[in-house]
């Protein structure tokens, strides 16, 4: 426990993933974040932690200063500066900014004839000044405009992008919905570095950051399933408030990751004002979408408060002859915040989904394949189904104002079930005559994951800490059964349909999974001043699976475990600046064997980045530079000696440079765009050539999106916008058998609001039809990108 006499901090952000108001501007008169305040008179360590919890901002003080003083009363509608200045009246003290979104009480110092010297007195967020009338942000809520400055991804607490040592970009819901997005493909591809992999099948999404796949992303902090190697459905982005990537390892934070990054969703809490949203769709390939979100308070208190949200869905899609997609998704959330130190959350959220299953296009050995996106080698009867339920709690409690405890947790029920989805085998002499089968597969993955945490905040001579201490326990199940049988084969040029009846099927793969793992970790943010920001973190793991393999007889066992940690430090010589370099550390278990029955290490990656992060134009727009290099250890290669078996040969490097810009280049005139460029290789490998560079991964690829809003006179409420994809070549293996080419789209959108409540717009993708393969998997898993689709939306705000 930190000794009361060292200085504390009170008012620790109330959750990891609990909002805190974005913190007043660069001056004390310049502050113009108005908030409603109501704070009587009384000792003023007590009414420090009223102003923290209804300001949001964070104060640290030294006990000594603050004991047997009394606060002067503060009430009214006020910038959160001057409602503090008000509250210190008489007490001696002022407030100067420690960086962040935290502030610290200092004495009045004395000049030699007796005048006070005030210095510079200031509460100082992370990106100066907010309008009276924007939003206040937060690291969870939502975002005015395209340019978020909060996060909660890299840390579990409220921290500036601009302190964070290590590359984080957000794209939040105005930016979904001024794209009408309606995959997670269509969000990430604002970031940088960002490729989709594949489908399985058209299953799940999985995706490429920094030249490596990662197999699952995380939905308010918490991965998905461990005993997975995807996610278990699509992601439905109705209930998504932001998206965001956290780039390069993150082992400390999240646990068992792939090292290129995590993808994080951060879903829509409950509002303390009434609000509704809700949007209607419609557009090319029988695509019709309804969804809506209500919110507000409970009681006449606010002290509980929920939103509501859900959407349906059809999707006739652009492949020829494959089913109809349908979809149903619910969620709800519920806060009670029964006092000013106290909040719980309640979430659940159902999806139910049905859509072709699809493998994409085939290419044969010389790399030639159908240029038609319409091209399906499955049947009609080809369908995949998922059904997902997921609950979540979070729980905390501000204990003393130096300390918080927390706990959270996720359950995940989830069944997927493919009735008879056609797997493509392999082309006959003539490079054009596909060998088919028909799977029937059932996947049930059962995931929880809990996480007990203890964050606590110190002052120690001139240094600052955030700490945190947590530990978290995954028990993951997954059930695994198959069947297979031959189908007629399919001209990948010229298909032709009807492959009736259906064979009966004999059952090939039948096991039961379960992966647990154990976690403990520590993280210190330290504030060295104004200019200095540090950030360490150490992690503990320790992962155990089981599989019983039923239709072999086999039971293998696993146990590995793993030290992570990262280290980071920024420098920031003006509030327009942040220069840092960070190393970082990532490791998740692997199956297969040695030749001696022993399992394989754990997959290990480091990162060595530096970068600087500017705002090009003050609180307006914003600019991330990277230049990085990712090592990839211990990938399993087949044993020479025998084929059946693994050895641990395997490293890939990733060197790369990337940019990101997102805001506001004049009032009305938003973009979001980024660029990277990808150096990959194999670096050792007994089975691949070194120097090969890795599937799928193009060596150049970025985004621009434009939008202008007019906002007076006779057009007023109309708006434009539009963008370009470009993608680098690709390709097909690690062998680099071929190449898949590049591609560049053009994307617009029209919007007119008729008043603040109602908008109609229409966007187009693909403005040229282009084809173009987007996902890049393997010679049999192409997956095609939509041909020109052009979309009409009503949405409706209140």
């Amino acid at each position: 426990m930190i000794s009361k006499s060292r200085s504390v901090f009170a008012a620790f952000l109330l959750a990891g993933v609990a909002p805190a108001a974005l913190v007043p501007g660069v001056a004390a008169a310049q502050s113009a974040d108005q908030r409603s305040f109501d704070i009587p008179a009384q000792s003023l360590e007590a009414a420090l932690l009223a102003y923290m919890r209804q300001s949001g901002v964070q104060v640290g003080y030294e006990p000594g200063d603050v004991a047997a003083q009394t606060s002067a009363p503060v009430s009214g509608t006020l910038s959160s500066g001057d409602a503090l200045s008000r509250m210190l009246n008489g007490t001696g003290l002022i407030y100067r900014s420690t960086g962040g979104t935290a502030v610290r009480l200092q004495r009045l110092a004395r000049t030699g004839d007796g005048a006070t010297q005030l210095g510079p007195v200031r509460v100082q967020g992370q990106s100066g000044t907010v309008s009276a009338s924007a939003p206040m942000e937060t690291a969870t809520g939502p975002v005015p405009g395209y340019r978020a400055t909060l996060s909660a991804t890299a840390t579990r607490t409220d921290t500036a992008i601009r302190d964070v040592p290590q590359s984080i970009q957000v794209v939040p819901r105005t930016v979904i919905e001024d794209q009408a997005a309606v995959r997670l493909t269509d969000v990430v591809q604002n970031v940088s570095s960002v490729q989709l992999n594949g489908t399985a099948g058209n299953r799940a999404e999985t995706y490429n950051i920094r030249g490596f796949v990662a197999s699952r992303y995380a939905i308010n902090g918490f991965a998905l399933s461990n005993a997975a190697e995807r996610p278990e459905a699509f992601l439905d982005l109705a209930n998504v408030e932001r998206v965001e990537v956290l780039k390069g390892p993150a082992s400390v934070m999240v646990g068992l990751t792939d090292p290129g990054g995590v993808i994080n969703i951060v879903t829509r809490a409950p509002s303390k004002t009434f609000s509704f949203n809700g949007a209607f769709q419609g557009g090319s390939f029988d695509f019709y979408r309804g969804e809506l979100s209500v919110s507000g308070p409970l009681n006449a208190s606010g002290t509980l408060s929920a939103r509501a949200t859900g959407a349906i869905q059809t999707d006739g899609g652009f492949r020829d002859q494959a089913r109809d997609s349908e979809r149903v998704f619910g969620a709800g959330a519920l806060r009670w915040e029964p006092d000013a130190l106290t909040r719980v959350d309640l979430t659940v959220d159902y999806l139910d989904s049905k859509q072709p299953f699809d493998r994409g296009l085939y290419a044969d050995a010389n790399g030639n394949y159908p240029h038609d996106a319409g091209n399906f080698l499955g049947e009609r009867w080809s369908t995949n189904s998922s059904e997902k339920l997921v609950v979540g709690l979070a729980a905390q409690r501000q204990v003393v104002p130096w300390l918080m405890l927390r706990v959270t947790g996720r359950y995940t029920d989830a069944t997927s079930f493919d009735s008879n989805g056609v797997d493509l085998q392999g082309l006959e002499a003539d490079n054009r005559t596909l060998r088919r089968r028909v799977t029937t597969r059932t996947e049930a993955p059962e995931d929880l994951t809990m996480r007990f945490e203890a964050l606590a905040d110190a002052f120690t001579g001139g240094i600052e800490h955030r700490i945190m201490v947590g530990a978290e326990h995954n028990r993951g199940d997954f059930r695994f059964r198959s069947a297979r049988a031959n189908i007629g084969t399919i001209d990948i040029y010229e298909p032709v349909y009807g492959t009736t009846p259906v064979p009966v099927t004999r059952e090939n793969a039948n096991y039961d999974y379960e992966a647990r793992n154990w976690g403990f970790y520590i993280q210190d943010q330290i504030s060295l001043g104004e200019q200095w920001k540090a950030l360490v973190g150490l992690r503990y793991d320790r992962a155990k699976s089981y599989t019983d393999d039923v239709f072999n007889d086999e039971v293998t066992r696993t146990d590995v475990d793993a030290l992570t940690w990262r280290a980071g430090l920024v420098y920031q010589p003006t509030t327009a600046v942040s220069l840092y370099a960070s190393y970082t550390r990532s490791f998740i278990p692997q199956q297969g064997q040695t030749v001696d029955l022993a399992p394989l290490d754990p997959e290990k990656g480091e990162q060595f980045e530096a970068g600087v992060k500017l705002d090009l134009i003050p609180n307006a727009l914003s600019l991330t530079g990277a230049v990085f290099q990712i090592t990839k250890q211990n990938v399993a290669t087949e044993d020479p000696a025998d084929a059946d078996f693994s050895i641990l040969t395997g490293e890939q490097r990733v060197r790369g440079v990337e940019f990101d810009m997102t805001g506001d280049i004049l009032p009305g005139w938003s973009i979001i765009a980024n660029v990277s460029y990808l150096d990959t290789e194999i670096a050792r490998d007994n089975v691949f050539a070194v120097g090969n560079r890795l599937t799928g991964v193009p060596e150049l690829s970025g985004r621009l999106w434009t939008s202008y809003s007019v906002r007076q006179g006779a057009l007023k409420g109309l708006s434009a916008a539009g963008g370009i994809r470009v993608v680098d070549k690709r390709q097909i293996d690690l062998d680099n058998s071929f190449t898949i080419a590049g591609y560049h789209t053009f994307d617009a959108s029209v919007r007119y609001a008729l008043d603040e409540h109602w908008e109609l717009s229409v966007n187009a993708q693909n403005l040229t039809d282009k084809f173009y393969i987007e996902g890049v998997q393997s010679e049999s898993n192409l997956y095609p990108g939509t041909p020109r689709r052009i979309t009409g939306t009503i949405r409706a705000r209140f």
